[in-house]
């Protein structure tokens, strides 16, 4: 099922919304938007009206850095085959994890649309970049 996950511009807090027309944040109230969870189709962001997106693979970051580490701290008690097993167990992960796809400049993340449109294109740090609000000097 189409699902909407995004951190809240009101309260700050992460939620997430499936298989509903009008997305509320839970916490506040204060954050609204409206999409048609079955027929979106990666036009314009819901939320801040945003053009671009990237795609991902939905899974925890952290958990991917763990799996690295554990390899990398079993290197010399298995004398380098930990290396080879955890690459293929990466692998398989990586063909089975579904791909999302997130906003540039709101970071809403949107799984289970389907099938996302070839424009939809991995991540660019230069798009990024241009998204970034700018920093204010202190003095």
């Amino acid at each position: 099922m189409p699902s909407v996950g995004k951190e809240c511009d009101a309260c700050g807090r992460y939620y997430r919304a499936m298989g509903e027309t009008a997305v509320i944040c839970p916490h506040c109230q204060n954050e609204k938007a409206e999409i048609s969870l079955s027929t979106w189709d990666f036009s314009v962001c819901p939320f801040c009206q945003g053009r671009q997106f990237y795609r991902r693979k939905d899974f925890n970051q952290i958990l991917g850095c763990l799996v690295v580490l554990v390899g990398v701290v079993l290197v010399p008690f298995t004398y380098g085959i930990s290396l080879p097993v955890l690459i293929l167990a990466d692998w398989i992960l990586y063909r089975r994890v579904s791909d999302l796809v997130v906003c540039y400049r709101c970071q809403a993340e949107f799984r289970e649309f389907g099938v996302i449109p070839e424009e939809v294109r991995t991540f660019d740090h230069h798009t990024a970049e241009l998204y970034e609000t700018p920093k204010t000097e202190v003095s």
